[in-house]
């Protein structure tokens, strides 16, 4: 009898035991079903599954930054391996990556070359990352045929850098200026540098060219508070057929927030004979370009008092507009043939706070720069 007390008393104990061990067992089943739940987007919980969501896209976004920049330094080595120097404007179709969703920029600097990578369409709604790469050109020697190649590995992180294209390659040893062959052009001045820009290229750019917050002329401004002169659009983006999103009346003032300036067809300069002219290279001088029949300078952007952007045999950089407006002569030895179209696309927010994208026509508002005021718009007999 005393032993049967015994075991019925000590099953209890065991009953009790294990009752007490399975609880936190449960809990903890429930917690991590729960945790797989959020994570595979699979519960009721918007905000958890929109912010799973976020984040995949970010890191799908970075890996596909980094991949392309990967892309532009095996292009990039080629070419340092073929001519010597790096290129800003990479060949058409000659990447892998799809440029309507990665954005891809180059610097030409006096000892490396820089790579940003940003995203675009449905990329850029979760992703603020910007993804660099660099590469380093040893110039120990002036034989830039023997630059060695140091590529470095994508870093990306929370950041944004403006589209721009900055030419400043190592300098060769001086050399006297060349003679043009245009009896009107005549150096003169101190010799300048001439450097080798490589054999006749004229393969156009890649288009459109998106440059972000940029604009063209002279004293242009991308922010501020600007007033209408006539009735524009808001639209929901940067497309003519976006949905509308509110309208902008005469005399009414709104805020610009910034500008991507879009080149849809780069502007032509063609030579009938050898022509020379001076671009600034870098800080320490002047170098001398000599154009030749053969040769197609492309226009890309107007910044205004006599200076552009333009391309000169795969190379992007600076210089001033030496041709005219006007369609050339037949006696001309160089000319215009068709003039940069471009699209400039401003973000804008009204008194009610909305905002959109509205196309940038000096025409149609004023920007309240040092050389447009915006009392242009205010009023009617100003405008």
């Amino acid at each position: 009898m005393k032993r049967g007390i015994i075991y019925v008393v000590v099953g209890v104990i065991v009953v009790f035991a294990v009752i007490a061990a399975v609880k936190p067992v449960r809990q903890r089943a429930r917690q991590i079903a729960a945790d797989f739940k959020v994570i595979s987007a699979d519960t009721g919980d918007v905000m958890a599954s929109a912010t799973y969501q976020r984040f995949a896209t970010r890191r799908e976004a970075v890996l596909a930054m980094k991949k392309a920049l990967v892309e532009v330094a095996s292009i990039e080595s080629v070419f340092v391996a073929d001519s010597g120097r790096p290129i800003t404007v990479l060949p058409p179709g000659g990447v892998k990556f799809d440029p309507h969703k990665i954005g891809v920029s180059i610097w030409l600097l006096r000892d490396r070359w820089v790579a940003t990578a940003q995203t675009y369409g449905n990329f850029s709604n979760f992703s603020t990352m910007t993804c660099m790469i660099t590469a380093m050109l040893d110039s120990t020697t002036l034989d830039s045929i023997k630059w060695r190649y140091h590529a470095a590995a994508p870093r990306c992180a929370e950041a944004y850098f403006n589209d721009s294209v900055l030419a400043l390659l190592p300098p060769p040893p001086p050399l006297p200026a060349p003679v043009t062959a245009d009896p009107g052009v005549t150096p003169g001045g101190d010799p300048h540098r001439v450097l080798d820009w490589g054999p006749v290229n004229n393969t156009p750019p890649r288009m459109p060219l998106i440059r972000k917050a940029t604009c063209e002329g002279e004293g242009c401004t991308i922010t501020g508070t600007w007033a209408a002169c006539s009735t524009v659009a808001a639209r929901a983006d940067k497309r003519l057929d976006a949905a509308l999103v509110f309208t902008i009346h005469p005399g009414e003032r709104f805020t610009a927030l910034t500008a991507d300036l879009h080149v849809l067809e780069p502007g032509i300069v063609l030579f009938r004979r050898p022509f020379t002219t001076t671009v600034p290279i870098d800080e320490s001088g002047l170098v001398d370009i000599t154009f030749l029949p053969a040769d197609t300078l492309f226009v890309l952007i107007d910044l205004g008092e006599g200076e552009v952007v333009w391309q000169y045999r795969g190379s992007t950089m600076r210089g001033e507009m030496f041709w005219a407006h006007e369609p050339p002569a037949s006696s001309d030895t160089f000319g215009l043939v068709r003039p940069a179209k471009t699209v400039w696309w401003v973000r804008v927010r009204n008194a009610t706070g909305q905002e959109g994208w509205l196309v940038g026509d000096y025409q149609k508002m004023a920007t309240g720069g040092y050389m447009d005021e915006i009392e242009r718009c205010l009023h009617p007999t100003k405008r």
